[in-house]
């Protein structure tokens, strides 16, 4: 069964290597995830149109926390949410990040 990730970055910038990351790391465990990416303006916009299973957020944007939930309310998403550690998005330590998926 494919789970839907959106991971949400303050730019979108450093979501991009992140991505590919986490899809090579899910690729070399045989496990089938959909994965996008956004900024935290376009979160809303993103939720509008697909169903996430898991909302990955980077350390940037803990400082919008109460935005994000106020959005995530508003559109009665149900997703897991997952706060990325500092240290491991620093070291894109991918391993522990998808440890919590």
């Amino acid at each position: 069964m494919e789970k839907n990730i959106l991971i949400v970055c303050e730019a979108g910038i450093s979501a991009s290597l992140l991505v590919s990351k986490i899809l090579e790391a899910l690729r070399d465990k045989q496990l089938e995830y959909s994965i996008d990416y956004a900024p935290v303006s376009r979160i809303q916009e993103k939720l509008n149109f697909k169903n996430y299973d898991v909302l990955l957020l980077t350390p940037q944007v803990a400082r919008y926390q109460d935005k994000i939930q106020k959005i995530i309310d508003q559109e009665k998403c149900t997703s897991k949410i997952v706060f990325i550690k500092p240290e491991d998005f620093q070291y894109m330590n991918v391993e522990r990040i998808i440890s919590d998926l």
